[in-house]
């Protein structure tokens, strides 16, 4: 249970971060290009993402928490 738990948090923080990267791009198109809707799309999606990411660092510490001799020999 621990591992499907860790597993699928450290997925949440992947697509956090690849989410955070998106939002990004998005707020630096809408810059260059003048179009606020895209700069603000883009500032979601890196708060939405650095939420997502938190989410699954929060779960990988319960993870550790309930299986804490996982890591050791």
């Amino acid at each position: 249970m621990t591992d499907k738990l860790r597993n699928e948090s450290a997925e949440q923080e992947l697509k956090g971060i690849g989410q955070q990267v998106k939002g990004k791009v998005q707020e630096g198109a809408g810059k260059i290009t003048g179009n606020e809707d895209l700069e603000a799309e883009g500032n979601l999606n890196q708060a939405g993402g650095r939420v997502r990411e938190k989410m699954g660092e929060a779960g990988r510490n319960v993870a550790d928490a309930l299986d804490p001799d996982r890591d050791k020999p």
